[in-house]
């Protein structure tokens, strides 16, 4: 049964084989093959992740094949270039991130990898590279048989704006047909941007303030623009490919120029002053990574921040239930990031403040807003921030902001309120919004992005990151769980452990200086902070994928520094995450000393609470027994369900982890785990309960001191 083609496919088919002809003199890219197999055909833009080929296209690029050169190596360039399997891609976008080489392995673990850290720059220039081999083909294509791209992926119709309705929409309009803003916009040329400034941008009919808000603050600074816009000019084929970092993993996404209007022929969503498309560009294209326009609805600017510019945001409650609140260094904080122009947004939307209020006071309540700066004029009493709306208009008032104060801030930022922008004095910020998001992007920064998945045993090899620094650097180190779509909740918890070792040798010692345990609940877990020059271990991990069939395993890390590193991948035992997860715990948790034995107690606020038990007995076995007495929303690393209790016997002069659980992140729910142990010691010995393969070096066998 043949597959019923739209109109415009049945008109791109006619000339595939002049495409694919084409397509041989590519000299490939070990990473061009991630663009293209990842996202789209080149024919019809079908998408090909799942399928050796593309559906549409199937029998005539089959076809098209057999007229090729009788020659093995001209058919599999074609076929490696567009269709390479996808785990194998994943493996090339992750070497594309340095020149990688073979290094011989100095234990029972073959596969070592070294690859050196790129900047961010060049990164970019690297996918601009590839991307102008796909958009010159594209635009060919199109010439040579006088029409348009049209992308079938995400084609001009319902099925792209989503499950909701919009009343504002009615047809979908190539840009050339669309109505400028204004009278003055009339005159103006199309252009990708053009000198662009965060009141350009005005948010349409989508409730996705989150995107927009980080979009206003990207435009503060064209050279971030730069980076995610690979086509710079507008042109009539109607082709823009647009970078955007998803999962942690920069995407090239290629979308064609049609977008949903109104009757008289109005952007519904996003669009900028001055005919500039970058807006509703960067806009239809996360729509396209996530299925639809209304797939975008509802979000946090720190996810916005994060699609744009691929680093990880630093988070600042303004409401902590726990820690003490320091506005004052929360300020310092604030102004420091605005003299250093870093993006900065902020979110409204403060339990303590009911939804009347903040319409009293002209503020949208759970919004997500951009701030522009911050100012103090001559003591502490009179700090002010200046806020935008992106909806580009704001009716806030206070009396603090007198006409005097307003004057001599405007001479800071003139921003005003016809532009959505508007300044609130310190007191007032902190009364109505909830938190700060300051991005850490720097584009003269070095980054490594690779990919990997959650193991699922306890005696499965982990996946290890030796990181060689130079030099004393700063660093954010980020391990980012790929979800599905964007209305999934991660309820696993995730960790990473990171300790100092003398060298790369198997025998080496780890944690002498320097050991850090990171764990959250949920798919983003990060760290900032600095490093000196060495060698350090880094080990990502889950336990909560360990005892059940979760096949979305999928994680990438990244890595932000300073300076330029090198880094080193091996699988190695779950025995060695276990010796690095015993010196952190070591160094940065509870000790309970009694005669022989040490009991060692994480903190659970990391998303995670272990047990270690450490005999120092010479001539006798540890039997240590734990009777878990309440859990809830809890994973256990040896049980697959309650009870969780466990039986030991720790050899002489051993340390051993008993066992590691995982908080479930459940929306409202809190974790809790309640348990009591005993011990004493014995010349007999015992097996324990539940077993512990140590021929297989599973996570909980018996460490010797």
């Amino acid at each position: 049964m043949e597959m019923e083609q739209s109109p415009i496919s049945k008109a791109l088919a006619l000339s595939i084989r002049s495409l694919v002809a084409g397509l041989l003199k590519i000299n490939v890219d070990p990473s061009l093959p991630s663009i293209v197999d990842q996202w789209w055909c080149p024919i019809c833009s079908i998408q090909t992740e799942d399928a050796p080929l593309c559906p549409m296209c199937q029998q005539i690029l089959l076809e098209s094949a057999e007229d090729l050169p009788n020659d093995d190596q001209s058919k599999s360039n074609v076929f490696c270039y567009e269709y390479t399997p996808n785990d194998k891609i994943i493996n090339v976008e992750g070497g594309a991130h340095g020149q990688r080489k073979h290094v011989l392995d100095n234990d029972d673990t073959p596969g070592l990898q070294t690859l050196m850290s790129l900047t961010v720059r060049d990164r970019r220039h690297k996918h601009e590279s590839n991307a102008e081999i796909i958009f010159e083909k594209i635009i060919k294509h199109c010439r040579r048989n006088k029409q348009n791209f049209v992308d079938n992926q995400f084609p001009p119709s319902t099925r792209s704006l989503g499950a909701d309705s919009f009343n504002q929409y009615s047809q979908w309009l190539r840009i050339s047909e669309v109505t400028p803003l204004s009278h003055d916009d009339r005159k103006l040329p199309w252009t990708i941007f053009s000198s662009p400034k965060p009141t350009d941008i005005q948010q349409g009919a989508l409730g996705n303030c989150w995107l927009i808000a980080a979009l206003a603050l990207i435009s503060e600074q064209p050279r971030l623009l730069e980076h995610i816009l690979l086509t710079k000019k507008y042109n009539n084929e109607g082709v823009y490919l647009v970078r955007i970092c998803h999962n942690g993993l920069w995407k090239t996404i290629i979308i064609d120029d049609y977008f949903p209007c109104t009757k008289h022929k109005y952007l519904v969503f996003t669009q900028a002053k001055h005919r500039q498309l970058y807006a509703p560009l960067i806009e239809k294209a996360c729509a396209k990574l996530y299925g639809s326009y209304t797939a975008l609805r509802g979000g946090d600017m720190r996810e916005g921040l994060q699609l744009l510019t691929g680093v990880p945001c630093e988070y600042i409650d303004l409401q902590p239930s726990k820690n003490i609140f320091d506005s004052n260094l929360i300020w310092t904080k604030l102004l420091t990031s605005c003299e250093a122009k870093l993006l900065i947004g902020t979110a409204s939307g403060r339990n303590d403040v009911s939804s009347e209020e903040y319409a009293r006071v002209h503020i949208h309540k759970n919004h997500a807003f951009s701030i522009l700066s911050a100012c103090e004029l001559g003591d502490a009493t009179k700090r002010f921030v200046l806020v935008r709306d992106p909806h580009s208009h704001s009716n806030y008032r206070e009396e603090a902001v007198t006409e005097s104060i307003l004057k001599r801030l405007r001479s800071v930022n003139p921003a005003d309120s016809s532009v959505g922008a508007f300044w609130m004095s310190w007191l007032r910020f902190l009364r109505y919004f909830s938190s700060i998001i300051i991005s850490t992007y720097n584009s003269d920064d070095f980054d490594i992005r690779e990919q990997c998945k959650f193991t699922r045993s306890s005696t499965e090899h982990v996946m290890t990151y030796y990181l060689h620094v130079p030099k004393r650097t700063s660093i954010t180190i980020s391990v980012i769980h790929h979800r599905q779509d964007r209305r999934t909740r991660s309820s696993h918890s995730q960790t990473f452990v990171l300790c100092d070792i003398d060298d790369l040798k198997s025998n080496s010692i780890v944690g002498k200086r320097k050991s850090i345990l990171i764990g959250k609940q949920g798919g983003h877990t990060y760290w900032n902070g600095s490093l000196s020059a060495g060698y350090y271990v880094l080990i990502p991990f889950s336990t909560s994928f360990w005892k059940n069939d979760n096949s979305n395993r999928d994680f990438t890390v990244v890595i932000n520094s300073s300076v330029q590193l090198e880094l080193t991948m091996k699988t190695k035992p779950t025995t060695f995450l276990s010796d690095c997860l015993i010196s952190a715990a070591m160094k940065n948790s509870k000790k309970q000393m009694n005669k022989d034995v040490i009991v060692y107690t994480t903190s659970g606020e990391l998303g995670l609470k272990m047990l270690i038990v450490e005999n120092q007995s010479d001539t006798h076995n540890l039997m240590f027994d734990v009777n878990v007495q309440h859990a809830k929303n809890v994973r256990h690393s040896r049980h697959s369900g309650f009870p969780f209790n466990t039986h030991d016997c720790i050899p002489p002069r051993h340390r051993q982890i008993v066992f590691l659980t995982e908080w479930i992140n459940r929306h409202s729910e809190s974790a809790s785990l309640n348990y009591a142990y005993s011990y004493s010691h014995d010349k007999r010995m015992s097996d324990p309960k539940p077993p512990i393969d140590t021929s297989k070096r599973d996570f909980h066998s018996p460490r010797a001191i």
